[in-house]
């Protein structure tokens, strides 16, 4: 223990002299460093590690082993001197407050240790390969050099403070050395071909001198001065500039001298290489094989070797001073003298693949192919094309040889069927050779499996390869041929059958050497196979089956053709096909020829009728195949069969189903035909006859009466058109129009159509058509009118406040029109039921509102004629819409159409064939009131009368008469005109037919045109026209285009001035009632000559008219007012015929007022007259009918009085069509207001 005591002492005694243990910081000494000296010391090190690098780089490519030593010596005394000079000028940087000296000898001491790690360093980085092992074990030496270096240039310093050193900020030092080293070393090697050379060196030496620069500077910051300090700041070392500046030049000066030393050594053995190297190309040059010359830029040939005396026959002295031209031949030299040029031009020579294959001449002038390579070198400023020639004859020879020997290889095994192989008999069938056929089969190309890259046996099924395996050595055992089929997989996976036959190739001895064989796929015909037993199956499993010898006799027969027929097997195996069938067709000719066409190999199909057992009868569908041999023969039959029996009473009962609908479809055009021309011909005379009788002179009372016969016919008459329409579009019948139209004006005119109704009922009536929305598009304008026109109706009718909206959206090719309301709704149930014929939202609808239920069954059949669609969404409650979606395509902008004018038609002699009088008579005074003459006949053999007593301008020929009908009339007429050669006289058909083919019966019996029942007077007189030569506007387009007339209304300003149109039409109905005889009193000033009482008259037409907002109307008496001031009788004659047409076609398209009722409390009503109401709407009831004026009246007087209840009861009734119910609650109101009656006030 006492020994122990003075030993841990002493250790003690020696870490305390190295290291400082906890001081106190105040006995420290202070030190900074001098900058300049700092940089300039890391530039030495970062300029000697590059210099060093320099010379690891020529050691690493230096082939001789003591240049190599050399060169790292040499290096590590320029890396070493430069580390120590480095260390010394950051000890000459480093300023102590006292003086410093440093011990000569063991400052020069100091310097080995970085000598040492320097011959480290660069002996590292002059191999070509460092592993990580040797990088660690090189950098901790290096590190532990320089580390020691530092320290003990450190141990140099001679000062008054005592040297410690941090024990932790030490040992940091030791590992930044060694880290810093094995960095250095590791960026030398890393950055090998990733950054250009001069890149990488400096990059290089810039992180060695930096690390070394680190080594030092942190062993530095483990440095602890302790002592008294001799000066308060820092001070540095006596003419340390001096002596930095001195060991600078020095460094820098040994450093280029090691690497002038190394330079000069290198040329040295550059030299000597260089002469070995002249001797060994001269050598090469001399005994060459190939032909080698050299030419000039002229084109000279300056030298050759002894092989040009083989290749060409002269000898190298005779070549010398010759043009190539010489020894190259005449269609090559021009492409070789342009090579020489271009190079002259731009310094680059180009030979594809680097050589060229020419045609060279001999001596003796005869060809001789060659293959040429090109060097060049310069002497002086001049180029010198260095050529080598070989003779390639031979090879070509052979190559021509080879190429016809693989041709014909090629071509026998790419006719081989299937892959041929050859390979070795190993686990993995190593191929030696395999066909190009395998790239098809496998998806792998030949060299993959004879380069290894893959193996065939990897691709078997693993279920079959160790079966294949087997049976192969088999084989091979037993020296025969092997057959295998197995599956193998592709290389997208895909399963392939494989039939594989092959056979071993054995040496002397009789070891296998590999195996030739061939693969082919069998996948195709595997499927075939399986899909054809496939059918067979399932033509076994779904059809009646039977097999024939070529005798007809049985041979074998399914399950099905057994249950077709009735019998089992046993019955007709073996017996003739005669069994199935009758026995006069069996004894027939062409039962004979049939089985003669059989046995000739031909097939037969069709549907026959067979006899099964028990003589019940069967049809069949069947077909009679020919199966033929590997000669081609037939030599069976196989008969395939279908049982058509239920088919063929399908069929009976479908040809009945057929005459039925047919007849049904037949009676059904009948009776539209029948039902047209019934309804229409007295419908034709009550229109008529009501218009003439407006015409007259009537009272208020008797006008409005006639108003209302007119525009109840005018309904029924709608009503009929939709039913027409509605058989029609069942039957496909209607064609649309494509004609260019403006949609904006329609959808204007749909709403002016509705506008009237909607402000009776105090409903805002809406259009929204964007402005950027194309206006003009290519349809059929009038059926679209009319689909707006019912959906708008609706929405009208079913709205009871609120707004009603047309809505247009979309772009051409894809338009959306909607009609939204704000009406009762429809309930979801009942969506689709509207678009039924006669369906209506419920019941009740009818009752309340009026309607067939017609206009959307209508709407949606021609929205869908049209390529479009209709759909309707709607709450009950919150309103509806409806929205059609058409494919309409953009149109072209209209011409404005001036305003088509009738002409005036001369007295013309016009015979009408009717057989109703009523409608002669309504055709006698509407066509008298023109001025023409009309006779009158009943029946078709009568106008022939008259046609042969009187010449005629036109003939009204109606279709239908008794005996003979208008069509046989206008065939004999139109014969005896062509017999007598007279001019052909125009006939009108009348006709109440909505059939086309009534309509081209007329044409064809040679009738010129159509005037349909009821009659539309102006439309008859444009056809007339037409006919005639005055015109080319057809009637219909008149017809049609005058009630759609906007400009009799300018709605939009009339109901600005008169407050609504309702107010507006109002004034219309009262101007027009108190001007009914306008026409005449002016007609009677022009008679009298008048002019001024004409004039005034015209004069308030214009005005009124005017302040009503009828354009035309007033424009026209604008120009009456004119032709009367200037006395021109003739144009007041045309224009009085207009101001007549344009009076009656105000009548007619001017809305139906609603009668204004007084708004007055029921309490206000005499109960007398409430009393008389409901006595009255009580007969009705007891009829079976409804008086709505009644029930109206009895409305309003009982509004807001007690009897509301009731009268609500009454209502529902009603609107549920229970009549008995409805009697016994008007049985209670009758009871009540006599009670009221009664009873005193």
């Amino acid at each position: 223990m006492a020994g122990f005591l003075p030993a841990h002492r002493g250790c003690m005694s020696i870490i305390e002299l190295f290291f400082i243990m906890g001081a106190d910081p105040g006995v420290l000494v202070l030190s900074s460093y001098d900058a300049p000296l700092v940089l300039l010391s890391l530039a030495i090190a970062a300029f000697a590690a590059g210099m060093a690098l320099q010379l690891a780089g020529e050691a690493r490519k230096s082939a001789h082993p003591v240049a190599r030593h050399i060169t790292i010596f040499t290096g590590s005394l320029a890396l070493g001197v430069g580390i120590w000079a480095m260390h010394f000028l950051g000890m000459l940087a480093f300023e102590l407050c006292a003086a410093v000296r440093f011990d000569f000898g063991i400052t020069l001491l100091s310097m080995l240790p970085s000598l040492a790690a320097s011959w480290v360093a660069l002996s590292l980085l002059s191999r070509r390969e460092l592993s990580l092992q040797q990088l660690c074990v090189g950098g901790l030496l290096v590190g532990a050099g320089i580390g020691a270096m530092h320290y003990s240039g450190m141990a140099a310093m001679q000062m008054a403070p005592l040297l410690r050193y941090d024990p932790w900020m030490f040992a940091l030092s030791i590992v930044v050395a060694v880290a810093l080293a094995i960095l250095a070393l590791w960026v030398r090697f890393g950055l090998e071909g990733r950054l250009p050379t001069p890149w990488a060196l400096l990059l290089s030496a810039l992180v060695m001198g930096l690390a070394i620069s680190g080594m030092h500077y942190t062993g530095m910051a483990a440095a602890r001065f302790v002592g008294t300090a001799e000066s308060e700041a820092p001070m540095a070392v006596v003419d340390s500039g001096y002596i930095a500046l001195a060991i600078t030049l020095l460094t820098v000066a040994l450093t280029v001298f090691v690497v002038v030393v190394n330079t000069l050594l290198r040329y040295r053995r550059m030299s000597h290489q260089l002469k070995a190297s002249e001797q060994h190309l001269r050598s090469i040059f001399d005994t060459a094989l190939d032909a080698i010359v050299t030419v000039d830029h002229t084109g000279t040939l300056r030298s050759a070797n002894r092989a040009v005396s083989r290749l060409f026959g002269w000898t190298p002295d005779e070549l010398m001073g010759r043009h190539m031209r010489t020894l190259i031949s005449a269609p090559y030299i021009g492409g070789i003298e342009a090579q020489v040029e271009q190079y002259l031009r731009t310094g680059r020579l180009t030979l594809p693949a680097g050589e060229r294959e020419l045609i060279c001449l001999t001596r003796e002038g005869a060809e001789k192919p060659v293959r040429i390579s090109v060097g060049v070198t310069h002497a002086g400023s001049r180029p010198l094309f260095v050529v080598f020639v070989a003779d390639i004859s031979e090879r070509q020879a052979m190559e021509k040889a080879l190429r016809e020997s693989e041709q014909q290889y090629r071509s026998l095994i790419s006719n081989i069927p299937g892959v041929s192989f050859r390979c070795l008999p190993d686990r993995d069938w190593t191929m030696l050779f395999i066909s190009d056929a395998v790239q098809t089969l496998t998806g792998y190309s030949a060299e993959d499996f004879i380069s290894k890259r893959c193996a065939i046996a990897d691709l078997y099924h693993p279920d079959d390869y160790q079966r294949v395996a087997d049976e192969v050595a088999l084989a091979i055992e037993q020296a025969r041929n092997y057959t295998v089929e197995y599956r193998l997989f592709d290389r997208d996976g895909a399963e392939h059958w494989i039939w594989e036959s092959g056979s071993a190739v054995c040496d002397e001895q009789g070891v296998p050497r590999w195996i030739d064989g061939v693969l082919i796929d069998q996948t195709e015909t595997k499927r075939r196979n399986a899909e054809y037993e496939g059918k067979v199956t399932a033509i076994s499993k779904a059809m009646a089956l039977v097999e024939f010898d070529l005798d007809g006799n049985i041979l074998e027969i399914n399950d099905n053709a057994l249950a077709l027929f009735g019998y089992n097997r046993e019955e007709v195996v073996g017996h003739h096909h005669a069994m199935f069938c009758a026995p006069e067709l069996v004894a027939s000719d062409v039962y004979r020829e049939v089985w003669a066409e059989l046995r000739a190999g031909q097939f037969r199909m069709g549907e026959y009728r067979l006899i099964a057992k028990g003589g019940r009868e069967v049809w069949i569908q069947a077909s009679y195949n020919p199966i033929f041999d590997t000669d081609g023969k037939p030599f069976k039959v196989v008969e395939l069969a279908t049982d058509l029996t239920p088919r063929r009473v399908m069929e009976q009962d479908l040809r009945a189903a057929r005459d039925r609908a047919e007849a049904a479809a037949a009676a059904r055009s009948s009776f539209l035909a029948n039902m047209s021309h019934e309804i229409r011909t007295p419908m034709n005379a009550i229109i008529g006859f009501t218009e003439l009788l407006l015409q007259t002179p009537l009272s208020g009372e008797q006008r409005r009466h006639l108003g209302t016969v007119q525009n109840s016919s005018r309904s029924l008459l709608g009503l009929l058109n939709d039913i027409l329409d509605t058989a029609k579009l069942d039957r496909g019948a209607i064609e649309l129009e494509q004609l260019d139209f403006s949609l904006r004006e329609v959808c204007e005119q749909v709403i002016a159509s509705q506008r009237l109704t909607a402000e009776s009922k105090g409903l805002q009536l809406y259009l929204d058509y964007p402005a950027t929305l194309c206006e003009f598009f290519c349809g059929d304008p009038l059926r679209l009118q009319q689909v707006l026109t019912n959906l708008l109706g609706n929405a009208v009718k079913f709205t009871l406040q609120g707004e009603v909206r047309l809505k247009i959206t979309g772009e051409p090719g894809a338009m959306r029109l909607a009609v939204q309301d704000t009406g009762i709704g429809i309930a979801a149930e009942r969506l689709e039921k509207i678009f039924e014929p006669f369906a209506q939202a419920d019941a009740s609808m009818s009752r309340r509102f009026g309607g067939t239920g017609l206009g959307t069954t209508i709407s949606r059949q021609l929205v869908e004629l049209m390529g479009g669609r209709l759909r309707v969404e709607s709450r009950e409650g919150q309103g509806s819409c409806f929205t059609v979606e058409l494919p309409l395509r953009a149109g072209k902008r209209l011409a404005a159409q001036p305003r088509s004018e009738l002409p005036a038609l001369r007295q013309l002699n016009i015979l009408a064939a009717d057989d109703v009088p009523q409608n002669l008579e309504l055709l006698q005074l509407s066509l008298e009131h023109f001025g023409h003459r009309v006779r009158c006949v009943a029946d078709g053999e009568a106008a022939l009368l008259a046609f042969a007593e009187e010449r005629f301008d036109i003939i009204l020929m109606d279709l239908q008469m008794p005996g003979v009908d208008g069509l046989e009339a206008s065939r004999r007429i139109r014969q005896l005109e062509a017999s007598e050669a007279r001019e052909a006289i125009p006939i009108i058909a009348l006709t109440a037919s909505v059939l086309d083919q009534d309509r081209q019966d007329a044409l064809d019996a040679g009738m010129n045109a159509f005037a349909s029942k009821p009659l539309d007077l102006n439309a008859l007189l444009w056809e007339m026209a037409r006919l005639l030569g005055l015109t080319d506007v057809p009637g219909a387009v008149v017809s049609a285009t005058q009630v759609a007339d906007d400009s009799l209304f300018d709605w939009v300003r009339g109901s600005r001035l008169w407050g609504g149109p309702l107010r507006m039409a109002q004034a219309i109905s009262v101007f027009i009632t108190e001007q009914a005889d306008l026409s005449m009193r002016l007609q009677q000033s022009v008679q009298a000559h008048d002019w001024e009482n004409g004039r005034a008259l015209a004069h308030r037409m214009h005005g009124a008219a005017a302040n009503l907002a009828l354009n035309h109307l007033s424009s026209l008496g604008r120009e009456i007012e004119q032709a009367f001031v200037a006395h021109d009788q003739a144009t007041l004659g045309r224009l009085l015929r207009d101001l007549e047409r344009a009076l009656q076609a105000i009548r007619e398209n001017l809305p139906q007022v609603p009668q204004a009722s007084a708004d007055v409390p029921g309490s206000s009503i005499d109960p007398q007259v409430l009393l008389s109401h409901a006595m009255q709407l009580r007969s009705a009831l007891e009829r079976g009918s409804l008086d709505d004026e009644a029930l109206q009246a009895i409305e309003r007087a009982a509004s807001g009085s007690a009897h509301a209840s009731t009268l609500s009861s009454l209502r529902q009734a009603l609107d549920d069509f229970d009549f008995d119910q409805a009697l016994l609650v008007l049985d209670q109101l009758l009871l009540q207001l006599q009670d009221e009656e009664t009873t005193p006030s």
